[in-house]
């Protein structure tokens, strides 16, 4: 490996296993070759072989099993919560395969709080829906979302096992403003049995309004997010 930057040579060659990684040539939960494999293919010390792999291992992206091995380690997902992105977008280009299961889908009439929050009469009708987003066949959040039935007559449970995001933007619906919520908390008996989590196991919630317009709500939304799978982030924008 010929050294071209004036990084530390073990830096380049921990980008180079990087790089490697974030492609797919090494997956997720995949063992590394072995140091002196490594040394040979790419043609540098044993010792920057080891502070290489020390690097990976700093940022998160390899483990180490003693008389095993190094191994890839799965990554967690990234959610930023100003973003104004949805659940698939935000996993483009991650290599994930994601997909919403529709747990529930019903026309209720919106009560005072939730009038309120959607800026509707009470008694309007608002679809009602709750999801499963599931990432490589593993759950990962819970989400339970209230839309007035006028912006969206033709709504069903089939469109919203797609994305939700998409199928708002096909509609001229977009999200220009977001009013969040965020705590920690332990999950209810239903979170622990959607999510698969023991009932001390922490979980982190999002509630938001999501506005298509400065003062026009069109979607009042809670996620529940299993935080053993998640990274989040807050992203400033000027």
């Amino acid at each position: 490996m010929e050294s071209k930057s004036l990084q530390p040579l073990y830096i380049q060659v921990a980008d180079t296993l990087k790089q490697r990684i974030d492609e797919g040539l090494y997956p997720q939960g995949s063992k590394l070759p072995s140091e002196s494999q490594l040394v040979e293919s790419l043609g540098v010390s044993r010792v920057t072989v080891r502070k290489a792999l020390g690097q990976l291992a700093d940022i998160g992206y390899t483990t180490s099993e003693k008389g095993k091995g190094t191994f890839v380690a799965h990554q967690k997902l990234k959610h930023d919560f100003l973003g104004m992105a949805g659940f698939a977008q935000e996993l483009q280009g991650a290599g994930l395969e994601a997909h919403n299961q529709v747990i529930h889908f019903e026309k209720v009439e919106a009560d005072e709080s939730l009038a309120s929050k959607l800026s509707i009469t009470v008694g309007d009708v608002v679809y009602h829906c709750g999801r499963l987003r599931v990432v490589n066949q593993q759950v990962v959040s819970y989400e339970d979302f209230y839309i007035p039935w006028a912006l969206l007559p033709d709504l069903d449970a089939q469109s919203l096992s797609g994305s939700k995001f998409a199928y708002l933007k096909q509609h001229d619906i977009e999200m220009v403003k977001t009013q969040q919520k965020i705590k920690p908390a332990l999950p209810s008996l239903f979170i622990q049995e959607q999510l698969s989590v023991d009932k001390l196991e922490p979980i982190l919630i999002n509630e938001s309004i999501n506005f298509r317009t400065e003062s026009q709500p069109y979607e009042y939304s809670i996620v529940y997010y299993k935080s053993s799978v998640y990274d989040f982030e807050i992203i400033a924008r000027l």
